[in-house]
């Protein structure tokens, strides 16, 4: 296995980044974008890029061409063309970046379609880092009304919590100011922590303007950012506005593994020895009645809660648009699952038009009423534990908020690759986590919350008829079949979620799913998968030990869960016993910390051995996305 498949489990690789400098300026210039943004150190902006948007909302990656860099110790300039969609008919874009160490930073983009082009927003985009903005006063100067101070929301905002803007200044730590203008349009800016990104967007073209728009050949178009910094003696680092609980202390959660259908039993049941090892303390059915699941055999199902000694917990999706329609497919739900002799430990019920995307406020089609389900589960499944909340993503929980008090439990879901795919912004979403736990405890009211089905890939497509059908090897927004999923990757990340969420104590954490795109087991698919096509059916992905080793803790009580330098750690007691989990989150070696474990007894999944932990002497370092786990020897 070569180690780019080992690490993200593509042979793509991405491009390395360059970083600039100008004075006491600093941005990394990362395929046509700026990223981190720093002044003195302190980051100022998460990114200015400019993006095109196709109906649905495919982000398609340019082709830049005529790339100049000139860099000197007091500017630095870049200068390209950027070719989005086909030859002759797409999107041609000539984009100048300057930066000063006097404190400016300069976007400027010439837009020409080649044919008259359909687009739902093409511009630039701004992102704001979440720690010293989210929960700061801003200054904003409006493009139809007088300018005031406001303050950026630290809970999130389920919709643009800015609008109408020409400028905004905000002052990341005391001493620095940063001015950010706007030319060329009327720009807005949206809470990005609703999808698991983590920033604040600012983009151009409103969303309540009609879309798709149509960019005209004759009319070419020009946008300008300008961002100054204003320093008079900064010092201090930016903070985080969100609040996080005490981690010590807090109970770990149940790990439930996903079936993302109902036949996708028969499929775990082919490889009983890794499952009834996995012993996972939950099976999260989803039984879609319009993606067939009404049809399908629930023997497996019944056979592999056998195998597992699991609990099952159903996800329903309801096709209804009224009460009485959902009662009834929920009748006939319960009364298939009884004569498979299943009885669910925990259901929820959603209408299907829920899992699509609305903006705050915005009409939805007819549907049942939240009451109308509860009360409908309450008549048909008396004995089960009866969830609320959205098996979308948080985005959809925060913008159609639901009823704590008819609920024991609310779920929710996210997905790292609704805006960005890139292996840096992927791993970036973790930082997001603990603003959305805040958030959505604020919402529940105490009612106990539940997390996932999560992966790298998106299980579905609020804003689409479905997820992205991407080249196999290829990272893209929105796919079902991340590459990174069957990498050390996903293990990696998936320890720095479990870091990011575990103070807040969910009941249960869900990822991965047994085999297919999400699979911890590898099998056949209808896609290459290069070094696992030459496997033998059964092959374990890195992610299953994760699976395995949480699957044990579940019930454990944390001692601790940080992410900091680049590392993430979950050091847990359970049984007399400490354990620990350690990643690397980046692609480079890190040195290894004392994890304060009396002789350890250590399993290390790294580039050398990916697919089973192998036992070794505590490391002094992490390889690139390498996974540790610790048991203190009495």
């Amino acid at each position: 296995m070569s180690r780019a498949i080992t690490l993200t489990g593509t042979e793509i690789t991405e491009a390395p980044v360059r970083l600039l400098r100008a004075g006491p300026l600093e941005a990394a210039f990362d395929a046509g974008a700026l990223r981190w943004i720093r002044w003195n150190g302190v980051e100022v902006l998460r990114a200015v890029m400019f993006l095109v948007r196709t109906p649905g909302w495919g982000t398609p990656a340019p082709l830049i061409t005529a790339l100049e860099i000139g860099e000197t110790a007091e500017r630095f300039t870049i200068s390209y063309d950027a070719h989005y969609g086909t030859a002759g008919t797409g999107v041609k874009v000539g984009v100048r970046l300057t930066g000063e160490a006097s404190g400016r930073l300069r976007a400027e983009a010439l837009i020409r379609a080649e044919a008259p082009f359909e687009t739902n927003r093409t511009g630039f985009v701004i992102l704001h880092p979440l720690d010293g903005f989210a929960g700061t006063e801003v200054t904003v100067g409006h493009a139809s009304a007088p300018g005031r101070d406001l303050v950026i929301p630290a809970q999130i905002s389920p919709g643009q919590p800015v609008m109408d803007m020409q400028v905004i200044t905000h002052r990341p730590v005391p001493g620095l100011a940063v001015e950010t203008r706007f030319e060329g349009d009327i720009f807005e800016m949206e809470d990005h922590r609703n999808w698991s990104d983590a920033s604040f967007k600012t983009y151009s073209r409103p969303i309540g303007l009609p879309y798709p728009y149509l960019l005209d050949p004759a009319a070419p178009v020009t946008q300008a950012v300008t961002v100054t910094m204003t320093d008079t003696g900064a010092t201090a680092a930016a903070v985080s506005a969100v609040a996080v609980p005490e981690a010590a202390g807090q109970r770990l959660p149940d790990y439930a593994l996903p079936l993302d259908h109902p036949d996708d039993a028969a499929a775990a049941l082919e490889h009983s020895g890794a499952l009834r090892a996995l012993a996972p303390a939950w099976l999260l059915l989803r039984h879609d009645t319009t993606r067939g699941a009404a049809a399908a055999d629930l023997a497996p199902l019944a056979a592999l809660l056998d195998l597992t000694g699991a609990q099952l917990e159903v996800q329903a999706i309801l096709a209804s648009a009224a009460a009485g329609e959902a009662d009834a497919e929920l009748a006939a739900l319960a009364a298939r699952l009884s004569s498979a002799g299943i009885t669910p430990a925990r259901i929820g019920a959603f209408a299907r038009i829920d899992e699509q995307s609305f903006q705050p406020g915005e009409a939805r089609p007819p549907h049942p009423a939240e009451p109308d389900i509860a009360a409908a589960l309450a008549k048909h499944f008396p004995q089960s534990e009866k969830i609320g909340g959205t098996p979308a993503f948080f985005t959809e929980f925060n913008r159609k908020r639901p009823q704590p008090a008819l609920w024991a439990g609310l779920s929710f879901a996210t997905t790292p690759v609704v805006h960005a795919a890139d292996d840096a912004s992927v791993m970036e979403t973790l930082q997001s986590l603990p603003h959305i736990l805040a958030s959505a405890r604020a919402l529940s009211d105490g009612t106990p919350l539940l997390i996932g089905p999560t992966g790298i890939g998106a299980r579905i497509n609020p804003y689409g008829p479905g997820p992205s059908d991407n080249a196999p090897g290829s990272r893209e927004g929105m796919a079902a079949r991340d590459p990174r999923q069957r990498g050390l990757y996903a293990a990696a990340w998936t320890v720095g979620y479990l870091a990011r969420i575990a103070a807040f104590a969910p009941v249960r954490f869900a990822f991965g799913a047994a085999t297919g795109p999400f699979g911890l087991i590898s099998t056949r698919q209808d896609y290459a998968r290069p070094y696992w096509d030459e496997q033998p059916d059964g092959a374990l992905y890195p992610l299953y030990h994760v699976a395995k080793w949480l699957a044990a803790a579940a019930g454990g009580r944390l001692l601790s869960a940080t992410t900091g330098g680049g590392l993430a750690s979950v050091i847990w007691e359970k049984d007399g016993r400490r354990e620990a989990l350690i990643a690397n989150l980046t692609p480079a070696p890190l040195a290894l910390p004392d994890p304060g474990l009396r002789k350890p007894h250590a399993a290390l999944l790294d580039a050398g051995n990916p697919a089973d932990p192998v036992i070794v002497p505590l490391p002094a370092q992490l390889d690139a996305y390498a996974v540790l786990h610790l048991t203190q020897q009495e």
